[in-house]
């Protein structure tokens, strides 16, 4: 069940994944190749061999009226202009209906007569013309060259994209009005419909085109159309406006150009050569396809989640920047919404397939080791999995051994199961104790327990938590040997040994087993403190390196060691816990201890009086029996002992 649901989940995303793509890429696409033709797009400098004439408001002012167009005049602006030799004129405007006879026959005359290609906007039924509209319109300077003055717009936004190429009239193929006007200067056209190329100003604005104004043309200098291409249309702010890629950035109004200015960059790109080019699937899906396969490897690595979608956003942006380029530099229009949308996609779902795989090891992990290792180390493994590895490195850590007195005897004296439920219980309270502190548990022998602070984690307050942790142990030792002697059993006390310095901590053993320890001097030492503390009569037993940490705490000085196996003194302290009664008889045992350092005669007597006043104090004892025995100063061998 658990596969089938993670299956149908798998499918749920994909299906959702493939809904998104088809529903916003398209039009994500042609918003971005609109935002890249207004700002980076090569091309920039039209052809300066195209004239634009248009027939704007103040023309229509001096016209006895606004519409139809008075044929009158635009007869006399064609026969002006013809006279200056231009290459072609191209009048982007249907004569489908009749005006005044006297100037329709007029203009067609002047059209028919033109010495320069004249090319008239034509139209078929596709363009919603009536039988009579057309019939008119072939009727008219029936000489003339035609050209189709559709544009192609945009399904969904009405923005022109595409250059219209021509379409099929009455079986035969009529080409648009650019590419009519291209024909007559001998430059063929494709019928295979091209994306539009719109030249752009410097910045994000439409090219600055060669534009007279009708009524301004009539007194033109010649020179002003000789050998050009001239192109008469109208700009009215509602009459034959078409939205254009300029409408992101500009607006809808200055975004919305003339239709014969359209014309005019349809023109150019023939004239100039000017293509965006669209590259096949595999170079298309090329780039995206690489940067997926990486993106996927990414996501499926075991590196941190904050890496994985600065290295994913890294490489979609980096693959939009070079395709950008791409097209700034060579107008190669390739793919990016859909490819960015299904790398991430992917990506995702790959991250999350990784991110459940990391789960499940880390559960693994928790389950399998956390009730035979510290979760301090626990959690190492968890975060750092590679952390498995066989080696150690080197830290500062205070070390804290625990043994607990009597429980070798007690084994001999009882039930097996009854034994194992009470080694059980104290583990159990002294391993608590451990975790509750922070420390690292090393490893359990017996009813000792041994452990560390300082490593996996750095802890700065390391000996002031392994103080703390003595003194809690101590504690609870003595509430269990209370509770255990209330079930009618008899335990020690727990001795402790507490020592800090350098140690090598790692996981030490072979490749089928090993463990997570510490290993060194310092180990051994306070494992040889914890020793001394049966022969010294006390509970615990503190490095001065660990006493010296903090002066917070009740400590009282044991000796200063030689311990067994060693060859330098340590001085030790015993640790209590904090009360008047404490004081005053660490108070009153320190000045005794201060007359035996100095191998002061009175020391003994010093000590007897202590014993008489503390009768159960282990350490004040041994020191008494030492100086009964002759011994002197503080310095203790406890080689072989």
């Amino acid at each position: 069940m658990v596969q089938k649901g993670r299956l149908l989940a798998s499918l749920g995303f994909f299906f959702i994944l493939g809904a998104c793509i088809a529903t916003f890429s398209p039009s994500g696409e042609k918003l971005l190749r609109d935002v890249l033709m207004t700002t980076i797009s090569p091309f920039v400098a039209p052809p300066t061999d195209i004239v634009i004439v248009t027939i704007t408001e103040q023309t229509l002012e001096r016209f006895p009226y606004r519409s139809p167009l008075d044929r009158g005049a635009l007869a006399d602006l064609v026969q002006r202009i013809d006279k200056a030799h231009p290459r072609t004129i191209g009048i982007d405007l249907l004569f489908d209906q009749p005006t005044e006879a006297e100037k329709d026959r007029r203009l067609a005359e002047v059209i028919e007569a033109a010495e320069s290609p004249v090319i008239v906007a034509s139209a078929s039924h596709d363009d919603d013309l009536t039988d009579k509209q057309l019939s008119y319109l072939s009727r008219f300077a029936p000489s003339a060259i035609r050209g189709l003055a559709a544009l192609s717009h945009d399904r969904v936004d009405a923005v022109v994209r595409e250059e219209f190429p021509g379409r099929v009239v009455n079986g035969n193929w009529q080409p648009s009005f650019a590419s009519a006007l291209a024909q007559t200067a001998g430059i063929s056209a494709s019928q295979a419909a091209e994306k539009m190329v719109y030249y752009r100003a410097t910045g994000i604005h439409p090219a600055r085109w060669t534009i007279y104004p009708a009524h301004a043309a009539a007194f033109a200098p010649p020179a002003w159309f000789a050998g050009k291409f001239v192109l008469i249309g109208v700009d009215l702010p509602l009459q034959d406006r078409h939205a254009t890629p300029f409408a992101v950035l500009n607006g809808s109004v200055a975004g919305a150009l003339p239709g014969v200015v359209i014309h005019a960059n349809a023109l150019a790109r023939l004239i100039k050569g000017d293509k965006i080019i669209t590259p096949g699937a595999v170079a298309a899906f090329g780039p995206f396809v690489l940067a997926t396969a990486l993106c996927i490897w990414v996501a499926w690595l075991r590196i941190s989640v904050l890496v994985k979608p600065m290295v994913i956003i890294g490489a979609v942006v980096s693959v939009l920047i070079l395709e950008a380029t791409a097209f700034a530099k060579a107008g190669i229009l390739l793919p990016m919404v859909a490819p960015s949308m299904l790398l991430l996609g992917l990506s995702g779902f790959v991250a999350i397939l990784a991110w459940h795989r990391d789960s499940k090891e880390r559960r693994f992990v928790q389950n399998a080791f956390s009730q035979y290792l510290s979760p301090a180390v626990v959690a190492e493994l968890v975060s750092k999995p590679a952390s498995l590895r066989l080696g150690g490195s080197e830290r500062l850590i205070t070390c804290v051994f625990t043994d607990l007195e009597g429980f070798t005897s007690l084994g001999e004296r009882t039930e097996p199961e009854v034994f194992a439920a009470v080694l059980n219980e104290y583990l159990d309270a002294v391993c608590g104790l451990f975790i509750e502190h922070g420390a690292t548990i090393d490893k359990l022998i017996g009813d000792a327990v041994i452990g560390f602070f300082g490593a996996p984690g750095v802890q700065e307050d390391q000996a002031e938590r392994a103080l703390k942790l003595t003194l809690a142990t101590v504690a609870m030792s003595r509430r269990f040997r209370t509770d255990v002697k209330s079930r009618g059993h008899d335990v020690g006390v727990t001795r402790i040994g507490v020592h800090r310095g350098p140690a090598v901590v790692g996981n030490f053993g072979g490749n089928r087993f090993f463990n997570y320890t510490a290993m060194g001097d310092t180990v051994n030492t306070a494992a040889r403190l914890e020793g001394a503390n049966k022969f010294l009569g006390t509970m615990n037993c503190i490095s001065e390196e660990v006493a010296n940490s903090s002066d917070d705490y009740l400590l009282r000085p044991s000796g200063v060691l030689c311990l067994k196996g060693k060859t330098e003194w340590i001085s030790a302290f015993e640790l209590l816990e904090d009360g008047r009664m404490n004081r005053e008889m660490v108070e009153a045992y320190s000045q005794a201890y201060l007359l035996m350092s100095a191998r002061d005669k009175t020391a003994a007597a010093a000590f007897a009086s202590l014993a008489i006043q503390y009768p159960n104090d282990g350490l004040v004892a041994y020191h008494l029996g030492r100086l009964k025995q002759g011994e002197a100063g503080d310095r203790i061998y406890l080689e072989g002992k």
